[in-house]
């Protein structure tokens, strides 16, 4: 990892970066670069693939995503600029702190920066009591590709923890007023086109509708993913989970307060450089007269809505 490419907000150390390589047999001198160069090479071969010029860093970690495959990586980064291109709303806004200003009012989102002993980070998603709207779930989204978008330049993990806190939510509210086709778009992004590894999803609520939820859910994520959701009714249950240590102060925790880490985050992100870092990635899309017919697959022709077409793993 590059000296100008270290954050402000995640804590990674030169032990993890060895141990995130070794579990994927890229550990050994020089074979890391030389991925990065077959994919970067091979970027330079698509017609349709708009930008060309991905620095190295984020080439590295879409490979650590693809557990080491460079064919995986591809198809990769063929999914992301394509989502680009189909899901434009979804990456409309590039100022965290401009254009979300009153977001935290009803939905807070962010990365713990420090990871657990087995190189895994904590990611947690809290939703308020007030009254949800389909344009605060859209700004919820748009804040979350941002998101996306700075741990992929940055983060060196293998994986993440995810805790949905609705202990404060309307359930019913919550299910009712959530755009699905956004959210199996957001999802997707993170899986398919990101390559986020979950290892876990535990939602915080002790609600008896809480089920409902978990149904929907259910059917927005794959199978294996949806068999890593379990719903925590106590804190205790969730320290069974992830480190209590690494956890918010206001969740029992040694670390910040959720507020102050979102703060803190949202001042990361708005950074001049990193505003002109989403700039830059929001023309990395396609040019679908460019594309090889027979590599427009079903995947791609489902993904500005069909649940049936898109896939997600």
């Amino acid at each position: 990892m590059t000296e100008s490419l270290k954050s402000n907000m995640l804590e990674i150390t030169p032990r993890t970066i060895q141990e995130v390589r070794k579990e994927y047999n890229l550990d050994k001198p020089g074979m890391m670069d030389q991925a990065i160069d077959i994919l970067h090479n091979w970027i330079q071969k698509q017609d349709h693939l708009v930008k060309k010029d991905f620095c190295r860093d984020y080439l590295e970690r879409i490979i650590i995503s693809t557990k080491g495959s460079v064919e995986k990586a591809k198809k990769r980064i063929d999914k992301v600029c394509t989502m680009r291109t189909m899901v434009p709303n979804l990456f409309e806004k590039i100022h965290a702190k401009n254009d979300f200003p009153h977001l935290q009012d009803f939905y807070i989102n962010l990365n713990l920066p420090k990871i657990t002993e087995d190189n895994y980070r904590i990611f947690i998603a809290k939703i308020g009591n007030k009254p949800l709207s389909p344009s605060v779930y859209l700004q919820a989204y748009q804040l979350s590709v941002l998101f996306c978008e700075y741990m992929k330049l940055y983060d060196y993990t293998l994986g993440y923890h995810v805790i949905y806190d609705m202990r404060d939510a309307n359930i019913l509210d919550v299910v009712t007023k959530m755009d699905l086709v956004d959210l199996r778009n957001v999802v997707s992004f993170y899986t398919d086109g990101y390559g986020f590894r979950i290892k876990g999803v535990y939602i915080l609520s002790n609600s008896s509708i809480i089920g409902t939820f978990v149904d929907v859910l259910k059917q927005l994520v794959s199978a294996k993913i949806g068999q890593r959701i379990c719903v925590c009714k106590t804190m205790e249950e969730l320290y069974e989970r992830v480190p209590k240590h690494l956890l918010p102060e206001d969740y029992g925790g040694e670390q910040k307060s959720v507020l102050t880490l979102y703060d803190e985050w949202i001042e990361e992100i708005s950074q001049d450089k990193h505003v002109e870092y989403l700039k830059v990635m929001r023309g990395a899309c396609t040019n679908e007269k460019l594309r090889r017919p027979d590599k427009f697959n079903d995947d791609y022709l489902g993904m500005p809505g069909s649940f049936k077409m898109l896939h997600v793993d």
